[in-house]
C-alpha cells in the first residue's frame, strides 16, 4: 500500500472510532427521560456552641433523567446538605438547588417540603445535684434512714433553655430489696433528656442508712416453749 493509502486508511479509522465514541457518548441523551421522588435524609452542619432541638429529618426530593440513572437512583445517592445560622430561635429555611446533591446527569424538580423549620439553643453546660433513685423493699421490715452521693454534684451539657430549669438529676435505680443493713454502692447518674449529657462525674457512690424498727411492748415475741 502506497503512503498516501496508508495515511488515508489511519484518517477513516480515526474517523470510525470518533464516530463510535460520539455514538456512546451520546447514547445516554438518546435514552428517554424519566422521573422519580426519592425520600432523602436532611444533614444539618450547626455552628459551634449550638444544638439542634427541632428538626425535620427528610424531605422528598424529585429528580429527572435518563431513564437508566433514574432506575438505580436510590436514597444513599441524594444528599441535602443545611447550613445553620449562628443564632438560637426559630428558623425557617428555604432548600434550594444548591443545597441537593444528585449524581452527575440528573436534574432536580422538585423538594418537599422546600422550606422547612428548625430550632436551635445555645449548648451550655451547668453544675447540678445528684439525687438516687432508690426502689424497691428493704429485707427484715427495714426502713430508709438516710441516703447521700458522693460527690452529690455534677456537671451535665445541654441547651440552655432546658438547662435553666434543671436543679437536679437522678442515678439508674438502686435496688434496695434483700438489704437490712447500711451499704454503699457505685452507680452511673442518668441523663434526664436526649439531648441532655452528664460529663463529670458519670458515676457516683451512693451510701444508704437502713434500720430494722423496734418491736411495740405490745409485740414483743413469746419464750419458747421449754420441754
Amino acid at each position: 500500500m502506497s503512503e498516501a493509502g496508508s495515511r488515508w486508511g489511519l484518517r477513516l479509522l480515526a474517523l470510525a472510532l470518533a464516530a463510535l465514541a460520539w455514538w456512546a457518548f451520546s447514547g445516554e441523551k438518546r435514552e428517554p427521560l424519566s422521573e422519580k421522588v426519592i425520600e432523602a435524609t436532611v444533614r444539618y452542619d450547626p455552628p459551634d456552641a449550638y444544638l439542634l432541638l427541632k428538626r425535620v429529618e427528610t424531605v422528598r426530593v424529585g429528580a429527572r433523567g435518563p431513564l437508566s440513572k433514574i432506575r438505580n437512583l436510590t436514597a444513599p445517592f441524594v444528599d441535602v446538605f443545611i447550613n445553620l445560622p449562628d443564632e438560637e430561635g426559630l428558623h425557617q429555611i428555604a432548600i434550594g438547588e444548591d443545597q441537593v446533591l444528585l449524581p452527575e446527569g440528573l436534574e432536580l424538580v422538585s423538594v418537599e417540603p422546600n422550606v422547612i423549620e428548625v430550632t436551635m439553643d445555645r449548648q451550655v453546660t451547668k453544675f447540678v445535684f445528684v439525687e438516687p433513685a432508690l426502689e424497691g423493699e428493704p429485707a427484715a421490715g427495714a426502713k430508709v434512714l438516710s441516703w447521700r452521693a458522693v460527690p452529690n454534684r455534677t456537671f451535665v451539657e445541654g441547651p440552655a433553655s432546658r438547662l435553666e430549669v434543671l436543679e437536679r438529676v437522678s442515678t439508674l435505680p438502686i435496688d434496695l430489696t434483700g438489704h437490712a443493713r447500711d451499704f454503699s454502692e457505685e452507680v452511673a447518674v442518668r441523663p434526664p433528656d436526649p439531648l441532655i449529657s452528664i460529663r463529670e462525674p458519670r458515676t457516683v457512690r451512693v451510701d444508704v442508712e437502713l434500720a430494722i424498727p423496734h418491736l411495740a411492748p405490745d409485740e414483743e415475741l413469746e419464750p419458747p416453749l421449754r420441754d
